[in-house]
C-alpha cells in the first residue's frame, strides 16, 4: 500500500467506525434478532404488506420515468428558457420535510381539498394519493440523474442520425437512450427504493388500508412494542433493500458528463413536449407547496392569520423551533466534520470499497435504523447523543457524496503545479483543493442539513416530549380533529418549509451535487 493510500484510510477511518456503530451494528443486532422469528412471514397479513410496498413502489418508479426520462432528454438537447432555473428549484422537493408535502396534498386532494370540491372526486381512501406523494420527492430525482445521463451522450451522435434520416424520436430511441440508459435506470432504481421505505408519507396518507412494511415496522415497535417481529420484518425489507442498492451502483459507474456545447432552441413539437412535460412535473412538485402556505392564511373560509395568531402564542412553539434548529446544527457540524474526512480519505485512497460504504446510510429507513439502535443500545434508548447519532447518520452520505465527486474532478496537474512552484504538500492542498472543492461541501452541507431539519421517521421512534421538533409538533396537530388544528398544522408546516429552504439556501454553494 503506497503512502498516499494510506493516508487515506487513516483519513476515513473516524468515518468507518462510525458508520460500524452507528449502523453496522444496530443492523447486525437487529438481523440478529430478526433471524429466530422470521415465520412471521408466513403470516398472509405481512405479505400483503410486503406485496403492495413493492407495487407502489414500483408504480411510482414507472409513472416518473414515463414523464421524467423523455424531459430529461429534451432538457439536455435544447436550450429552453429558464431551464437552469427549472433544475435548480427541482432541489426544493427533496429538502421539503415529510409533512409539509402530506399537508400540500391533503389540502389539495383531501376530504377537504380545493380539487376535491371542485372536481367531487376524494382521493384520500385510494392509493393514488400516496403515488402522488412519492412522485412528489422522487420525480425530480429521476429528472435530475436522467438529465445528467443523456448529457454524456455527445450530441454530434444524435447528429449522425438525424443526418442518416432518422426522426427526432427514432435517434432518441435508438442513439440517445441506449448510450444513457446506465444513468436513467439507476435513477429508476433510486426512485423504486425511496418509494419502497418512504415511512411519512404512507403513515399519513394510506392509514391501515395502504400502509407499507415501514409503518407495520413502526407500529410493531412503538406502539406494540414488539421487537422481536418487527425485526423479522427489517431483516426481510433488507433484502430487497441491497438488491436495489446493487443495482444501484451497478448502473450508476458512469464518467464525467460531455459539454454539449451550442444547443439549438426548442421549437414545434419539441417545445411542445417540453412545456406539457415541465407544467406536469411543475405541478406535481411545485402545487403541495404553494397549497401549504395559502391554506395556513386562508384556511377554508377565507384570508385569516388566526392559525398563525395561534401558533405564535403556544408556549410550545420556541420550544419546537429551538430542537429543531439546534438538532440539525448539531447533526450538520458532526456530518460535516466525519463527511468531509472520509471524502478526503475515499479520494485519496481511491478504493471502491469506501465509496460503496458511503451509500448505505442512504439506503436503510429511519425507522429501522431507530428499532436498530433500541436493539443494540438499551441503556442509552430515549438519550439525546443517540437521537444526534441517528441524524448525524442521516445527514453523513448526502455530505461525502457531494464532496467525493468534487475532489475527483479536480485536474491533478494544478496540485502538480502549485508543488512545481515550491509550495509545500499542505500549501498546495489549501490553496488549490480546498478551494476548489469548498463549493461542493457546502452544497452537501445544504442539502443534509435542510433534511435533518425535517426529519420524522427517527425522531418518533427515538424522541422524547421534551425534544419535540417542528416535524412532531405538526403530526401532534394533525391527529387532533377540526379546522383549527390543520389549519395551525399547515402554518406549522409553512415555518418548517421556510426554515429548510432559508438553511439551504444560506448554506448551498451552487456546485454540490449528490451522485
Amino acid at each position: 500500500m503506497t503512502r498516499t493510500k494510506l493516508q487515506g484510510w487513516l483519513l476515513a477511518l473516524p468515518g468507518l467506525i462510525f458508520v460500524a456503530l452507528c449502523l453496522v451494528l444496530p443492523l447486525a443486532r437487529t438481523l440478529r434478532e430478526g433471524g429466530v422469528t422470521l415465520d412471521v412471514w408466513r403470516d398472509p397479513y405481512f405479505q400483503g404488506r410486503l406485496g403492495w410496498t413493492l407495487t407502489q413502489a414500483g408504480v411510482t418508479a414507472g409513472v416518473a420515468a414515463l414523464i421524467g426520462v423523455p424531459l430529461a432528454f429534451l432538457l439536455s438537447r435544447f436550450e429552453v428558457r429558464g431551464k437552469g432555473v427549472f433544475l435548480r428549484l427541482l432541489l426544493l422537493p427533496f429538502v421539503t420535510p415529510t409533512l409539509v408535502a402530506v399537508l400540500g396534498l391533503s389540502a389539495l386532494l383531501g376530504p377537504q381539498g380545493w380539487v376535491t370540491r371542485l372536481l367531487g372526486v376524494d382521493l384520500s381512501d385510494t392509493p393514488t394519493l400516496l403515488v402522488l406523494g412519492n412522485l412528489f420527492f422522487n420525480l425530480p430525482v429521476l429528472v435530475r440523474l436522467s438529465y445528467a445521463g443523456f448529457a454524456r451522450v455527445p450530441g454530434n451522435m444524435v447528429g449522425a442520425a438525424r443526418s442518416l434520416g432518422a426522426s427526432a424520436w427514432r435517434a432518441a430511441l435508438g442513439v440517445a437512450l441506449p448510450l444513457a440508459l446506465p444513468g436513467v435506470l439507476a435513477g429508476v432504481v433510486l426512485v423504486f427504493l425511496y418509494s419502497a421505505l418512504s415511512f411519512g408519507l404512507p403513515l399519513a396518507l394510506g392509514g391501515e388500508r395502504f400502509a407499507t412494511l415501514e409503518v407495520e415496522i413502526y407500529t410493531l415497535t412503538a406502539l406494540q412494542l414488539r421487537l422481536s417481529e418487527a425485526s423479522a420484518l427489517i431483516v426481510g425489507q433488507l433484502g430487497f433493500t441491497l438488491l436495489a442498492t446493487w443495482a444501484y451502483v451497478a448502473l450508476s459507474r458512469g464518467g464525467v458528463g460531455v459539454p454539449l456545447g451550442g444547443m439549438p432552441r426548442a421549437r414545434g413539437g419539441a417545445r411542445v413536449a417540453l412545456l406539457g412535460l415541465g407544467g406536469v412535473v411543475a405541478l406535481v412538485c411545485f402545487a403541495p407547496l404553494v397549497a401549504v402556505v395559502v391554506r395556513g392564511v386562508l384556511g377554508t373560509s377565507g384570508f385569516t392569520l388566526g392559525y398563525w395568531q395561534g401558533v405564535l402564542a403556544d408556549p410550545d412553539t420556541p420550544l419546537l423551533v429551538w430542537n429543531t434548529v439546534r438538532f440539525g446544527l448539531m447533526a450538520l457540524a458532526g456530518a460535516t466534520l466525519l463527511g468531509g474526512l472520509y471524502a478526503l480519505g475515499a479520494w485519496r485512497a481511491g478504493s471502491r470499497a469506501l465509496d460503496l460504504v458511503s451509500l448505505l446510510p442512504l439506503m436503510v429507513s429511519p425507522v429501522s435504523l431507530a428499532v436498530g439502535y433500541l436493539l443494540a443500545y438499551p441503556v442509552l434508548a430515549a438519550t439525546l447523543p443517540m437521537l444526534i447519532a441517528a441524524y448525524t447518520l442521516l445527514a453523513w452520505p448526502l455530505v461525502v457524496r457531494s464532496l467525493l465527486p468534487a475532489l475527483r474532478a479536480i485536474p491533478p496537474r494544478l496540485f502538480e503545479a502549485a508543488r512545481s512552484l515550491g509550495a509545500s504538500r499542505g500549501a498546495a492542498f489549501r490553496s488549490v483543493t480546498v478551494p476548489l472543492a469548498f463549493p461542493a461541501l457546502r452544497g452537501g452541507g445544504a442539502l443534509a442539513l435542510a433534511t435533518v431539519l425535517g426529519e420524522f421517521g427517527a425522531t418518533l421512534v427515538l424522541t422524547r416530549p421534551e425534544w419535540a421538533t417542528l416535524s412532531t409538533g405538526l403530526y401532534e396537530r394533525l391527529g387532533r380533529p377540526g379546522e383549527r388544528n390543520l389549519g395551525e398544522a399547515c402554518a406549522l408546516a409553512t415555518a418548517l418549509l421556510i426554515l429548510a429552504t432559508l438553511a439551504f439556501t444560506l448554506l448551498d454553494g451552487g456546485e454540490g451535487e449528490v451522485t
